[in-house]
């Protein structure tokens, strides 16, 4: 017997579609029913833009993130540590990510202090300033010309 629907697990007695009752058993399986071997891992992040902002985009974050170009599929791209950055051409305006259902987007730096003055002299404004917090960690925000709202994490633990 697999341990699956016993009385005590689910209070009923029979299994229920759905839940894994085998607390032996990771729950999370994909369709074909075989279990996730590693978290979930970000892939990437995609600006849409005017076709004639993407280079700057794309340079921006080169810039001040350090961000690889290069091309995704037939996007253009840049890679950052554990993600991609796409760009693709908006025919409509863009609007500011800030208050939205995606509010901001989120990198993990070393040194913030260090890399917020290095922003700030390459003419890159920060909207809120550093903060440090007593567990060491510490975070800002600012934001691409393009109006992503982006947030800036020092932490002492990186992930």
């Amino acid at each position: 017997m697999e341990g699956r629907g016993r009385a005590g697990r689910n209070g009923q007695g029979q299994n229920q579609p759905g839940v894994d009752h085998d607390c032996r058993r990771p729950a999370h399986r994909d369709p074909g029913g075989q279990t996730q071997t590693v978290p979930i891992k970000h892939h990437h992040v995609h600006f849409y833009v005017a076709e004639a902002a993407i280079p700057a985009i794309q340079s921006w974050y080169g810039k001040h993130f350090g961000a690889t170009p290069g091309m995704r599929g037939r996007n253009q791209a840049a890679d950052v540590p554990g993600a991609n950055l796409s760009f693709t051409k908006s025919d409509t305006p863009t609007i500011p990510t800030k208050g939205r259902v995606l509010d901001h987007i989120g990198f993990d730096v070393k040194n913030l202090d260090e890399f917020a003055k290095k922003l700030e002299t390459a003419g890159v404004k920060l909207d809120q300033p550093v903060v440090r917090r007593p567990d060491g960690s510490a975070l800002a925000f600012t934001h691409d010309e393009w109006g992503t709202s982006i947030e800036l994490n020092e932490r002492p633990n990186p992930l």
